[in-house]
């Protein structure tokens, strides 16, 4: 069991060290399907997730290369840089309404492009208004 354990730390070292690197800019494949441990962990390592490191540490003299150790990798969890985003999922009805507001907001301003007083609509641009919008777009 302990030669379990250690082989999957061993596949998130890997892992760790590889996210480390990629967070310098440097291209490099990270080895997720390596280890159960680290295709579970995926998304949290290197994903769209804030992630949290917690070392336990021993104080015994007995323990201390081993809490050495746990320091170093907890120090290169650390450096590890995630670019977190939150996910919406938006309610279908929201959207159509909020799309129904933008395009009746659209209409509004293309009316008052269009010189209208009324806000209906109304005639068509002419050659000389088309002129000027094209020159204030270009600009």
């Amino acid at each position: 069991e302990a030669k379990a354990i250690n082989l999957s730390l061993h596949f998130l070292e890997r892992v760790i060290v590889a996210l480390h690197a990629r967070s310098k800019g440097e291209h490099r494949h990270v080895p997720y399907r390596d280890s159960m441990m680290t295709s579970v962990l995926r998304d949290s390592l290197g994903g769209n997730c804030k992630t949290t490191m917690i070392a336990c540490m021993a104080t015994e003299l007995a323990n201390i290369p081993e809490s050495i150790s746990t320091c170093r990798f907890a120090q290169r969890v650390a450096q590890i840089q995630n670019n977190a985003k939150i996910n919406e999922e938006l309610d279908p009805s929201l959207l159509i309404a909020r799309l129904k507001r933008e395009v009746s907001e659209l209409k509004q301003e293309l009316s008052v492009a269009k010189g209208d007083k009324e806000g209906d609509g109304g005639d068509e641009l002419s050659a000389e208004d088309l002129d000027q919008c094209r020159a204030l777009v270009l600009q």
